[in-house]
């Protein structure tokens, strides 16, 4: 008697896993079908964004200012300083090139979008969520090689004037209005039908927050203001107001893939 309950109880179990098995298969089905979309558009979008021109043109650019910013300064200028500088130009330099290379991201697409969109299995929030995810990459990519060039050689040549956690902030700081743009580009280029139109209103609304906000009483948010801030936060020198851009931007590139996501998902193509 007892070998028969154990060979029922074991017989039972041999069910319970196969069942389990399955599910988890049925499971594992259903997430690759979800997911390979997103990550076939991003890997694509990526992969052709790092093979132009505009790529190569960024980076040897940025990497030989950087390096020549860093050469050519004074060693008791120090490291604060040097660094700060050189994050300047995000704001003011390579804005353009985030500009170029984001506000085209669906816009440009437009005409054969409807057609790829109707004619294969993807969902319309894999594509635009595909979209945000390869074009921040991108730039994160390109800001991190520029900063690596800036930061290391600053760290090797100049006397050291900063301090760890600071630098890290500082860092953090850049990285997230450089985010902020680019989700700014890509829900431009989807709220548009043309590239040229996207491009103008980038511009526009970029350059507004750099130069006008801090005449406009919205020296807090103003990416220049920022710049100020950050003099003092790579010293680790914190004012309490540091958390007032960081959540604006912040805000902004949620906000931004949010209304863009649902704004495409409803929009006839």
């Amino acid at each position: 008697m007892a070998s028969a309950e154990l060979l029922k109880i074991k017989q039972r179990l041999l069910e319970l896993d196969e069942k389990i098995g399955l599910r988890l298969d049925e499971f594992d089905v259903i997430i690759r079908r979800r997911v390979t979309p997103f990550i076939a558009i991003m890997q694509a979008d990526f992969k052709s964004l790092i093979k132009t021109k505009i790529t190569y043109a960024w980076l040897i650019a940025g990497i030989f200012l950087q390096a020549l910013r860093v050469i050519s300064m004074p060693a008791v200028v120090g490291t604060s300083f040097t660094i700060v500088t050189g994050f300047a130009d995000f704001i003011y330099i390579w804005s353009l090139f985030i500009i170029a290379t984001t506000a085209s991201a669906v816009s440009s697409e437009s005409g054969e979008l409807a057609d790829s969109i109707m004619s294969k299995s993807v969902k319309r929030y894999d594509y635009i969520l595909a979209k945000f995810s390869s074009r921040i990459s991108y730039v994160m990519v390109i800001f991190l090689t520029i900063t690596a060039v800036l930061v290391g050689g600053s760290l090797r040549i100049l006397d050291n004037n900063h301090e760890t956690i600071g630098l890290f902030s500082t860092i953090l700081f850049i990285a997230l209005v450089v985010t902020m743009l680019t989700a700014l580009g890509v829900a431009i280029s989807t709220l548009t039908s043309s590239t040229v139109i996207s491009i103008i209103s980038l511009l526009g609304i970029w350059y507004s927050m750099v130069f006008f906000f801090p005449m406009w009483d919205l020296g807090l948010i103003a990416p220049t203001e920022l710049l100020i801030l950050l003099e003092d936060v790579i010293q680790n020198v914190w004012m309490g107001e540091e958390w007032i851009p960081a959540a604006v931007y912040l805000s902004i590139t949620t906000l931004s893939v949010i209304v863009s996501t649902v704004y495409f998902s409803l929009k006839d193509l």
